[in-house]
């Protein structure tokens, strides 16, 4: 399995973890629960302190894959754009003496 595949499907899913379906819980109806294990739901989170340290030290890149008109209508300081559905195509460009965190929403 490839290096893009792996953090592709980390993306991908990302958005769907247990963090984004309970921030969403309040604005809609609720799904029936799935049994279904979700790679994202054991990914690495980090806090906004976390983020803002390694910003600083130059430690990490920060990806925004959201659209661009999200992107262009507000973003994290230091991120760049590259949409979940470009990903593949652009995840053997990334560094790889980087954290490299990524966020939906």
């Amino acid at each position: 399995m490839s290096l893009a595949f792996v953090i592709t499907l980390g993306l991908l899913t990302s958005c769907n973890s247990k963090d984004a379906v309970i921030s969403q819980a309040s604005r809609a109806p609720s799904p029936q629960p799935s049994r279904e294990k979700n790679p994202a739901d054991e990914a690495r989170r980090i806090t906004a302190q976390e983020l803002y340290e390694l910003y600083q030290k130059d430690k990490v890149l920060i990806i925004d894959t959201r659209t661009e008109p999200s992107y262009k209508e507000s973003h994290i300081k230091g991120a760049i754009l590259i949409p979940a559905g470009d990903f593949p195509s652009k995840a053997d460009q990334l560094p790889r003496d980087k954290m490299i965190v990524a966020y939906c929403t």
